[in-house]
C-alpha cells in the first residue's frame, strides 16, 4: 500500500478481535495488527469488510497499556492470496492515548 498516513508507523504484531458498531452488532472480527500509527492502523484478516465502516478495538501497546479506539476502513488490498490487508483511520481514542504514540514517535527518532 501507498503511504498515506499522516504519522510514522511503528511494527506491533498482536492479534486481537474487533467488533463492528455501526452494522451488524456482535459482528466480531480476529485481525493481525501488522502496524500502528497515531493517525491509523495496518492489519490483515481472513474477511471481506466493508470500506468505511466503523469497528471499535482494543490494541495493547508498546508500553502495556490498552488502547481504545474506533476505527473507519479506508484501504483495502486484495493482492495476498490467503488474507486481505487493510488501512483504517482512528476515529475515536482518548488524547491521553493518541499522547502515547507522538511520544515512542519521538523516542524512536531520538533513538535513530
Amino acid at each position: 500500500m501507498q503511504e498515506k498516513r499522516k504519522s510514522k508507523r511503528f511494527v506491533l504484531e498482536a492479534t486481537i478481535e474487533m467488533e463492528r458498531v455501526d452494522g451488524p452488532k456482535n459482528r466480531h472480527v480476529p485481525i493481525n495488527v501488522i502496524d500502528v500509527s497515531g493517525s491509523g492502523i495496518g492489519f490483515s484478516c481472513h474477511e471481506i469488510l466493508e470500506m468505511n465502516s466503523v469497528y471499535k478495538l482494543k490494541l495493547k501497546i508498546w508500553t502495556g497499556d490498552n488502547v481504545d479506539a474506533l476505527v473507519n476502513i479506508i484501504r483495502f488490498d486484495n493482492s495476498k492470496d490467503t488474507e486481505y490487508v487493510y488501512g483504517a483511520n482512528f476515529i475515536g481514542m482518548p488524547g491521553n492515548d493518541t499522547t502515547k504514540f507522538n511520544i515512542h514517535e519521538l523516542f524512536e527518532e531520538a533513538n535513530g
